[in-house]
């Protein structure tokens, strides 16, 4: 399978993604504590969609030759399906007191003991069935934590690092999941294997309100996709109960990322509406030319004054948001 040959092939994807611009060096572990309460983790290990994807879909789809690579690194930034850092980046950057940057999975030749890296697909679902959003196969959550395992060497995972697990909402949003059981089951699966593997330590953030995506609200799809976020949340709370209690020494850390967006609506913190790219490029298409048409993206100043807005597009939060739920992240490991 192709996809499988391009996720073997580490050194030629490090080489590439080293050309690619805004690329930087794996940080090592800056072993700084966030806070006198908060544990020392040796790296962040992370597994997810385009919520947590910090350039693997850039990386595979230049050694694809799309044209342009995914996303388009005039409307969306290095790599990230936003303007700017995701969640995990703000969370590693207060994890280790300094460097934000997660680098993506696929520009490590090999795995690091003492960095953060992201194993994250845009467009990725959370079974071991690679998707195919926009022409090209990513490898679900599942698929991720095997290359994960592989890339391990048989070695065990570090026992002290954090494992940050975040999927779901494209099985809802693209794939046609109506039942949240065999979705909330992929990520038990995931916790049970990476455990399986030596990791103790996993940060499982629930599902947001897909239902406020201008996606969406576009689409009249709003309600329905707000139910199956509730009725995920609800499984998922569930289920980890029974996973914290079959896994000895398993610490399980959870974030309610679906009630801190209505609290942010709720203060005033960040507004649903518009999105980011229609306050900076009106009329432009900006706002879902990822979905539509990629090569129709326009350029966008990334660094622009924006007011507090939740989206960068159709479907993803702005960079603000992300600090917002990166923060959140973090006072969880208090």
């Amino acid at each position: 399978m192709y996809l499988r040959r391009i996720l073997s092939l580490g050194f030629v994807l490090f080489a590439i993604a080293a050309a690619l611009p805004g690329w930087s060096a794996p940080p090592d572990w800056a072993g700084r504590p966030g806070g006198p309460d908060t544990p020392k983790y040796h790296g962040l290990v992370v597994f997810g969609d385009s919520l947590s994807d910090t350039g693997n879909d850039l990386i595979l789809t230049a050694t694809m030759h799309h044209n342009p690579a995914i996303p388009p690194s005039s409307t969306y930034y290095e790599g990230r399906f936003s303007n700017g850092p995701v969640a995990a980046e703000y969370l590693w950057g207060r994890m280790n007191g300094g460097q934000a940057a997660i680098e993506p999975s696929l520009a490590f030749p090999t795995l690091g003991t003492k960095s953060a890296v992201s194993f994250a697909f845009g467009g990725s679902g959370s079974g071991d069935t690679p998707m195919n959003p926009g022409g090209f196969e990513v490898p679900g959550l599942l698929m991720q934590v095997a290359t994960f395992g592989d890339k391990l060497q048989g070695k065990k995972a570090h026992q002290h690092a954090l494992f940050l697990l975040w999927s779901g909402s494209n099985d809802y949003l693209f794939y046609g999941a109506t039942d949240v059981a065999p979705v909330v089951g992929n990520l038990v699966r995931a916790i049970e294997t990476l455990y399986s593997y030596g990791a103790r330590n996993f940060l499982v953030p629930n599902l947001p309100d897909l239902g406020l995506t201008p996606l969406s609200q576009m689409e009249g799809r709003g309600p329905i996709a707000s139910a199956l976020s509730r009725a995920h949340n609800a499984a998922l709370a569930e289920a980890l109960d029974g996973v914290a209690t079959r896994l000895p020494d398993a610490r399980i850390m959870r974030v309610d990322v679906y009630a801190l967006m209505h609290e942010m609506l709720r203060t005033g913190s960040l507004a649903a509406t518009p999105p980011a790219t229609e306050v900076l490029a009106p009329g432009a298409g900006a706002t879902d030319c990822l979905l539509r048409a990629p090569d129709t993206c326009p350029d966008i100043a990334l660094d622009a004054p924006l007011p507090p807005l939740m989206f960068w597009d159709a479907l993803h939060p702005s960079t603000q948001a992300h600090e917002l739920l990166g923060q959140a992240m973090f006072d969880s490991l208090r």
